[in-house]
C-alpha cells in the first residue's frame, strides 16, 4: 500500500498479544555510529534491546529497523512485520512502525506504552504512519522511519493526527483531541481497523 493511500479510506469512513515466533533468519543493517554493516538474527536483536533501558532502547530499535530496509511505496496493500520487511529490504511507513512494535513488545515492553499514529504529513504532503511511545507523564514520543530523531509528538508540527490505535483501542482526532471510535468504523486500505489490530504481532 502506498504511503499516499495508507489512510485515505479512514477519512472517508471515519489482552496482551502472544509474542511472534522469532526466526533464525539473519538480517543486515548499517550502523552509522560504528560505520559497519551488522548482521544478526531477530533473536539477537531482541536480546540486545532487552539490555537497554528508557530512551536508549527506543533509539536503538528505531535506528536498527530504519537501517535494515528502505522506504518504498507499494502498489499492493500489504502490511509487513519485522521478518518480511527485513527479508525484502523495503516497505511502507506502516511496515516500519509494525516492525518496531513487534521488537519492542518481544523485548518485554508493555503493550500500553505503544500505539500507532496515522497522520497527514504536511511537508510532503502525504499520509504517514509512525509508532508512538507513551511516557510516564502521558506525553508521546514518535518513532519515525524517515528520521533517526525521536521527538515528542508536540514537537512534530509536520504531523497532523488522523487516528491512533493499538491492539485493543482506537481514537479519532477531532476538535483538537482524540475521541474514542469503534475500530469497526474505520477502514485502513480497504480493511476494517478491527481486522488490522488483531494481527499487529503476527504480520
Amino acid at each position: 500500500m502506498t504511503t499516499h493511500r495508507f489512510f485515505a479510506t479512514t477519512l472517508l469512513t471515519c489482552c496482551l498479544a502472544l509474542p511472534f515466533t522469532t526466526q533464525a533468519q539473519a538480517f543486515t543493517w548499517w550502523d552509522d555510529i560504528s560505520e559497519t554493516a551488522i548482521t544478526q538474527s531477530r533473536a539477537e536483536l531482541v536480546q540486545k534491546v532487552r539490555q537497554l533501558k528508557g530512551l536508549s532502547q527506543l533509539q536503538y530499535v528505531n535506528r536498527v529497523v530504519n537501517s535494515a530496509a528502505r522506504q518504498q511505496e507499494e502498489d499492493t496493500d500489504i502490511w509487513k512485520g519485522f521478518d518480511r520487511l527485513t527479508r525484502e529490504g523495503y516497505g511502507d511507513c506502516e511496515d516500519f512502525a509494525i516492525a518496531k512494535y513487534q521488537i519492542l513488545r518481544e523485548a518485554g515492553m508493555s503493550a500500553d506504552r505503544l500505539d500507532f499514529l496515522a497522520a497527514r504529513d504536511t511537508l510532503t504532503p502525504t499520509y504517514h504512519a509512525v509508532l508512538r511511545y507513551r511516557q510516564d507523564d502521558g506525553r508521546y514520543l514518535i518513532l519515525d522511519n524517515l528520521t533517526p530523531l525521536i521527538l515528542l509528538q508536540a514537537q512534530r508540527t509536520d504531523l497532523t493526527p488522523i487516528v491512533t490505535f493499538d491492539e485493543q483501542h482506537s481514537a479519532l482526532w477531532k476538535d483538537q483531541r482524540f475521541v474514542p471510535i469503534a475500530p469497526s468504523q474505520v477502514r485502513l486500505g480497504g480493511k476494517l481497523l478491527s481486522e488490522r489490530m488483531a494481527k499487529l504481532m503476527h504480520y
